[in-house]
């Protein structure tokens, strides 16, 4: 069974149908790559799924449980955890404050979480995922003297905290040098190793060939291929839409 299946799922703003009747899964243990061209409707999709828009038709199953109409924090609740092309992280607040606050229940302040990570010992968590995606060094520092790859790693080991079942990246290595897409890249293969499963929509060809197991490929909001990053490679429909050729 998977662990996200999503069918017949459309996004409508006003007369543009931003995702039309789409049809994916991602099973338990994949690493899943969405790509397309800009304005394809990938992040639409995305926001969908995690509940940031409401869906105009179709239906969305996290371990076959609808989802379709929860808000964002109840999936996220549910296992389902979602990052942005730009991190959020809170600038002023250290690295490990900003793992920490990954455990956040709604409504709740930053010193309650502090005072619960001590009581319930998540501080020692948050350290390690901390260490684990390399931030060790800065575990002290604000959050907004990292670099954007940096952050990126900081939203993955925050991720890691809620313990989901399946995480969706959007742009993981976007804007991101060479050495921090390594670093990257290594910790997404490192947590799929360990079972966890991702569905990423990356725009770096050779990252998202170079991990993923299978892929989807949308162009104006309609699934135009899928199959493994071989398949999807010699795809002609995909090759004059994305790559224009």
């Amino acid at each position: 069974m998977p662990v996200l299946s999503i069918e017949n799922l459309t996004k409508r703003f006003g007369g543009l149908v931003a995702v039309d009747s789409v049809d994916m899964w991602v099973d338990s243990g994949e690493i899943v790559g969405l790509i397309g061209p800009n304005g394809s409707g990938k992040t639409t999709l995305f926001n969908c799924v995690a509940g940031y828009y409401k869906a105009d038709e179709g239906e969305v199953r996290l371990n076959d449980e609808v989802i379709t109409d929860k808000r964002m924090e109840a999936i996220c609740e549910k296992g389902l955890y979602r990052t942005f092309q730009l991190p959020r992280a809170f600038p002023e607040l250290s690295v490990l404050q900003n793992v920490l606050l990954a455990t956040q229940h709604k409504h709740e302040g930053l010193l309650n979480i502090l005072l619960r990570a001590f009581s319930e010992n998540l501080v020692v968590r948050a350290k390690e995922l901390v260490e684990f995606v390399g931030l060790e060094r800065l575990i002290s520092e604000p959050a907004g003297n990292l670099s954007g790859g940096q952050q990126k790693l900081l939203e993955l080991a925050g991720a890691l905290m809620k313990e989901p079942q399946i995480i969706l990246l959007d742009e993981p290595t976007g804007g991101v040098n060479l050495t921090l897409i390594n670093d990257i890249k290594a910790r997404v293969l490192e947590m799929n190793a360990d079972g966890m499963t991702f569905f990423i929509i990356e725009h770096n060809m050779q990252v998202i060939m170079d991990i993923a197991e299978r892929m989807y490929v949308l162009d104006h909001g309609t699934l135009i291929a899928e199959g493994t990053p071989e398949k999807v490679r010699n795809n002609e429909q995909v090759l004059e839409a994305y790559f224009g050729k």
